[in-house]
């Protein structure tokens, strides 16, 4: 009877970290109204949350306290603030020719699973902890200003970045993004490249790794091959690099997420860095 009992308490919490930790995997992104404009124009920039990236690119409401920080890189490369109108809008001015490098985080912290759900902490904050997850979300995007791509592949200093490596003044439908993952400044190999586009129909774009509800399926020759979750899904070279195929016209977003382990492990199991970089595809 114990035996019995002590494999199904093991269930439940293997079901609970399954299930559960993924509703914790928001995604923030910034939905600029132009990624094209011209000198002299102010820009609006909304900001997107949630697990849908829907043809509107507008998902969940983001709450008043939600982003903790947003700002820009201009084409020389000095920061500049954004006005804020709402939660969910800011406005950028456009005073110079090349690349405006937006950025944006929400407030870290830790979540807790444990047999009674998630619980905001770390073990040492819970009781009977089962997996910790400190968490790092932050969002990035690239407006290009006058038909100018100058300082396009700044790198801003995110924990964990995409540097776009293809001029995205000329990238057309059915072109290439080639794109660097640097993580902590240093080029990250073989990482997790997810793309997809605004509308495309997807249950869930938060990267929550392999444990993905889908599991694999036969081919024609009976060998079973990963489920796609993404239009595009790839993995980085050993100089962190990867390929994005664009077959479409519009607004696209790049996905990642990176769990190094927690260097305390009775404070936190893993860190979980998710970074959402979105373009146009003109």
């Amino acid at each position: 009877m114990k035996t019995r009992h002590s494999a199904v308490t093991l269930y439940i919490m293997l079901f609970l970290i399954s299930t559960c930790l993924p509703a914790a995997a928001h995604n923030l992104w910034l939905n600029p109204a132009d990624h094209f404009p011209q000198v002299g124009t102010t820009v609006d920039i909304g900001i997107g949350w949630g697990h849908k990236f829907p043809a509107d690119r507008i998902d969940q409401e983001v709450k008043e306290d939600r982003v903790q920080e947003i700002s820009a890189v201009d084409p020389d490369g000095l920061t500049t603030a954004l006005t804020k109108v709402s939660p969910a809008l800011y406005k950028l001015s456009v005073d110079k020719a090349g690349a405006y490098l937006v950025t944006a985080k929400i407030k870290s912290g830790s979540f807790t699973m444990t047999a009674e759900g998630r619980k905001w902490g770390d073990r040492k904050g819970v009781a009977d902890p089962i997996k910790c997850v400190n968490y790092h979300i932050e969002a990035k995007t690239v407006i290009l200003a006058g038909g100018s791509n100058g300082n396009l592949g700044f790198a801003t200093g995110q924990p964990l970045e995409v540097i776009p490596l293809t001029d995205l003044n000329s990238l057309k439908n059915g072109g290439k993004l080639d794109v660097k993952v640097l993580f902590q400044g240093r080029p990250l190999a073989n990482a997790a490249v997810r793309a997809t586009y605004a509308g495309f129909a997807m249950p869930d774009i938060a990267p929550h790794g392999s444990s993905e509800k889908g599991g694999k399926k036969a081919n024609k020759k009976g060998v079973k091959k990963a489920k796609k979750h993404y239009p595009v899904e790839t993995v980085t070279d050993d100089q962190g690099q990867a390929t994005v195929q664009v077959d479409k016209a519009g607004y696209w977003m790049i996905l990642l997420s990176h769990k190094p382990p927690y260097p305390d492990k009775e404070t936190c199991d893993e860190y979980m860095y998710n970074q959402a970089f979105t373009f146009q595809v003109r």
